[in-house]
């Protein structure tokens, strides 16, 4: 009897099979088509994204996620036409990533981080950022999480949700940034002609612009020098701040001592106490 029930239960699955058999090949045919469709889709999208000059990382994030737009609603119709209740699959589903997502918050967190900042762009791929503690070139926006190379070779890989929370500085976004640095000369010298001289030392280096100009002041009265600030601009896509920086001081050192303009020691004076 158990046997004879088994056949049957078997029979019985084996002809509803066959009886669905036909919506069950036009649901794939459908997904099938529907896949064809999310290809040409996605490359249409990308296609016409790079052709309103839109980010690489963009383009390809919006094309994936049209793609995967378009199957889900293949699925649903396929699922249909196979005659499955797509909307109570959908109900258990949802049931199941209410969980899901609660334990995955830091990551959807991230994603969504990241595809706002992969959209909004306040940095590229090859910009010099500084967030925190962390100063270096963008090698890749992911999104789950920015990849950046720091000036002593560290790769850092920093979440999306952190840098999108925070304030991000873009060294790059101008393509100009401005350079400083201090130089003393003693009281003796005439500061006025000392910041001249230190102005047309810059003059010789390439890497810094022309427009806007170095500006020299009298920062302020040291204790032993008149205190002078230099400032000049770099285009930061084209030159390494640290080298330009590095031949600026030289140049202004050099020039100095050219016009025999003293850049003094720090001077302590020492008195001998009378009352002992």
């Amino acid at each position: 009897m158990t046997a004879n029930l088994l056949l049957d239960s078997l029979r019985d699955l084996w002809d509803g099979f066959v009886s669905r058999l036909p919506s069950i090949v036009t649901g794939l045919l459908v997904i099938l088509v529907f896949y064809i469709l999310a290809r040409v889709v996605r490359y249409l999208t990308e296609k016409s994204l790079k052709k309103v000059k839109a980010s690489e990382h963009a383009a390809l994030i919006t094309a994936r996620l049209v793609f995967i737009g378009v199957m889900v609603v293949g699925v649903m119709v396929s699922l249909g036409v196979m005659g499955i209740n797509a909307g109570a699959l959908v109900a258990s589903l949802g049931l199941v990533s209410v969980g899901i997502g609660f334990a995955l918050k830091d990551v959807i967190e991230n994603f969504i981080a990241g595809m706002i900042l992969i959209f909004q762009r306040p940095f590229v791929v090859g910009d010099v950022v500084c967030f925190g503690d962390v100063e270096g070139r963008v090698e890749d926006v992911r999104v789950r999480d920015t990849v950046i190379r720091m000036y002593d070779g560290r790769q850092v890989f920093v979440p999306n949700a952190k840098i999108f929370s925070n304030s991000v500085i873009n060294n790059d976004f101008n393509r100009s940034r401005r350079l400083e640095f201090e130089v003393s000369v003693a009281y003796a010298e005439d500061a006025s002609a000392a910041m001249v001289v230190a102005r047309d030392a810059l003059a010789g280096i390439a890497d810094i612009m022309v427009e806007p100009p170095p500006l020299v002041v009298a920062e302020e009265l040291g204790e032993s020098s008149v205190v002078l600030k230099v400032y000049f601009w770099i285009d930061p896509t084209k030159a390494n701040f640290l080298e330009v920086k590095s031949a600026a001081v030289a140049a202004v050192k050099q020039e100095l001592q050219k016009a025999d303009i003293e850049i003094p020691f720090p001077v302590l004076t020492l008195r001998k106490d009378t009352h002992q």
